[in-house]
């Protein structure tokens, strides 16, 4: 991945969610709850329909960003909660590593961020039993 500082440089998946974390805030989280209409409808999409891990765990993301535990959080954010924002902020880019337009493999780096993300923070699927 790109470093959204120093374009001319390569990150790894775990610097790029590391880095978006710290800039994540409680008023971003509750700010992406709403754009969870646009999530779901992207998950309809043709690209979508080849990733089935990322349809799930935009479910868990849509989730997550309506708990209780979201809708209440404060600053500075859980580091599990900021990468969940991390997730679904990059979902929601149509222009990213590899551009959603692109056939076939466009929506690859979304799947691949996003579950990452979960493999980082395993007890983020429980969140959404508990709101």
């Amino acid at each position: 991945m790109r470093n959204p500082q120093y374009p001319e440089q390569a990150v790894s998946i775990d610097e790029y969610i590391e880095n978006e974390r710290s800039k994540m805030s409680a008023s971003q989280i509750r700010k992406l709850a709403r754009f969870t209409p646009q999530l779901r409808e992207k998950m309809k999409s043709d690209q979508a329909q080849q990733h089935f891990d990322l349809q799930e765990n935009t479910k868990y993301l849509v989730g997550i960003l309506h708990s209780l535990r979201s809708r209440n959080c404060r600053d500075p954010l859980p580091p599990d909660l900021a990468e969940a924002g991390v997730a679904a902020s990059y979902l929601l880019k149509s222009v990213d590593i590899i551009p959603d337009f692109i056939p076939e493999i466009g929506l690859t780096d979304d799947a691949r961020l996003v579950a990452r993300v979960f493999e980082r923070n395993p007890r983020l699927r429980d969140e959404v039993g508990r709101s």
